[in-house]
Parts: C-alpha cells; structure tokens; sequence
C-alpha cells in the first residue's frame, strides 16, 4: 500500500521543482480509485497547474500528469478551464483536451480560434488536430482558409502533425492562388520536414509567382541545411562574445580573458535586457553555485515570461547534473 508514502511525499515541500508531488502523480493510473491520497494529489497538481507567474513549462507538466493519470475527470477539468480568464492557462487546458482527444471539448475550442492572443491559437489549433475527428479538421482547415496572418499559420504548423488530412490539406494549399494561404503552408511544410515536403518547398522556392512565398521558403530551406539550433554547442570565451563585451562597456567594467568571467555573466543576468539574461544564463548553469543558483530563482519567479521559462530549465538541468537544489524560501520565494 503506497498510501503512507504517498501521505508523506504530498506533506513535503520539494519546491523548486514539485519532484515529490510529481513522483506521486506517476502512481495514480495504477492507484486504486479509492485511495484516499488520490485527491490530495490531484489537488496539489491543481494548485500547480493553476499557479499564475509560475513557468509553463512546469504547469504543463502538471497538465501531463492529469492526462496521463486516466482519470475520467481530467477531461472535464480542462473543459472547464477553457472559460479561464487566464491567456496563460487556456492554452494548457486547449493541450490537455487535444491530448485526451475530447471531442466534448470541440465548441468551446473553436471559439477561442478568436482569441486575441497568439499563444492560445496556436494552442487550440494543435488540440483540434489531435482531437482529429473530422468536424474538428474542418475548424482548422476554416482557419487556414479564412483566418489572418497568424492564425493561418497556427492552422498549418499544426495540420503537419497530421499526416493523413493534414498533410494532404497542405499539399492542396500549396497550390492554391490565395497568397496568405501558400505562405502559411510553407510554415506547415517547413515543419513536415520529410522529403515530399522538402520538394514542394524548393518548388515553391523556384516557381511560386509572388516573392513572399518564395522567400519564405528559401529561409527555411536554408534553416534545414544548416545545424539543428537544438543541437548543443560549444560556447564561445567569454571575452571573446560580443553581446558581453558591449554590456560590460555599458557597465564600464571589463571582461577578464580566458576566465569564466562569472561576475560580469552574473551582472548581466540580473541588470540586462531580456536578450543579454538569455545568452547570460548557459554560462551560468555551467558553474552553478548557491549565488547564481538564487539570481537564476528570481528569473524563475520573476516578470520576463522568456527569461522565466528559460531559468526553470536551467534550475532543471542543474538538479539533474546531482546539485543539490536549496528551498526557494532560502532567497525570499516560493
């Protein structure tokens, strides 16, 4: 009975990361319905999901163990979500009904196909392609058809997860005489990425008429014969990185050669432009300590939505490199 050990992992705080409420949550699809732990779980996943200024990345793992737990009431958890008011949880509650492919859920995504901001399109489309019905297809290929600029491309990235309707959905799209249309296919087929698609890119690089389109899909032809972004790469000196020179230039201090330069990296993290935190904090994990550790903790509960995401990442790499992660509460958080 993993009830007693569930009890006192849940009790636990295992903040910054959630590790002991996530590894209970692993348990619930075999867990007996009944168990009383079931809901304390579910409640603290909740309060996770719900967590507003938290990092997506970590809700939506909140939201992956809801899908993953077979949990009859996930579905209508997330359908009731969708009438948040939150632009940042509509969209994890958009991906959590496309991943229990809740065709319930299908009105009230196909509202928010008009919802003013990018993220919950996207979010949405994603969810109808993988609901995958027909009736939900439609909604999607009404969006690539009929939607502007942004949503067209929402509905074409997401038709390339699928390959029946969507690809061949793509494929007619590419030949149509609607500008907005062929230039969203080319985000579609750029994304497809196998060789028919690659095909119809260079076709479409050569003969499409307008130059939109063809340039679109010259840069993304040029993307593909060049190195994988995801791929990691060696870092440059510090003293030999632009970005750095210039924003210690700012600071009128110097970067020492050859060093880690930790203490201008560190100033930078915490006093530069969202561009200059991001490019700071790969040097940073690398040479973790307890100080950078707490700078890195503001960034993860702080305002900069992309400097936010990016720093629980890198609290996520350093606890899985065996750093033994203090409570936030250390520095005033959590």
């Amino acid at each position: 009975d993993a009830s007693a050990v569930a009890d006192i992992l849940l009790k636990e705080s295992s903040l910054p990361l959630h590790s002991y409420i996530f590894t209970v949550a692993r348990w619930l699809r075999d867990a007996p319905k009944e168990a009383a732990w079931r809901g304390k779980a579910f409640a603290c996943l909740l309060t996770i999901l719900q967590g507003e200024g938290q990092p997506l990345g970590l809700r939506g793992q909140a939201m992956a163990a809801f899908v993953t737990s077979g949990d009859p009431g996930a579905a209508t958890l997330f359908r009731q979500l969708l009438s948040s008011r939150s632009f940042e949880l509509i969209p994890i509650a958009a991906l959590g009904s496309g991943a229990l492919k809740d065709v319930k859920a299908m009105g009230a995504l196909e509202e928010l196909l008009q919802a003013p901001i990018s993220a919950v399109r996207r979010a949405v489309c994603l969810a109808l392609v993988a609901i995958g019905t027909e009736k939900s297809l439609e909604g999607v290929a009404r969006a690539l058809l009929q939607g502007d600029e942004d949503l067209r491309r929402a509905a074409a990235e997401a038709l390339a997860n699928d390959p029946a309707e969507g690809y061949a959905m793509l494929k007619e799209g590419a030949t149509l005489d609607d500008i907005m249309l062929r230039r969203a296919v080319v985000n579609g087929l750029a994304r497809v990425g196998q060789p028919w698609a690659v095909e119809l890119l260079q076709h479409m690089q050569v003969e499409d008429d307008q130059w939109a389109v063809r340039n679109l899909a010259n840069q993304y032809l040029e993307q593909m014969q060049g190195i994988d972004s995801r791929v990691p790469r060696q870092l440059a000196t510090p003293s030999e990185s632009p970005w750095l020179i210039e924003f210690a230039g700012k600071q009128k201090m110097g970067v020492p050669r050859g060093g880690p330069a930790t203490d201008i990296l560190l100033s930078a993290f915490k006093l530069g432009n969202t561009e200059e935190r991001l490019a700071a904090l790969p040097y940073l994990k690398r040479v973790a300590n307890e100080g950078i550790i707490g700078a890195i903790y503001q960034a993860m509960y702080g305002e900069d939505p992309e400097v936010r995401e990016a720093a629980f990442y890198a609290i996520e790499e350093i606890g899985a490199d065996g750093f033994a992660l203090p409570h936030p509460n250390q520095f005033g958080l959590g």
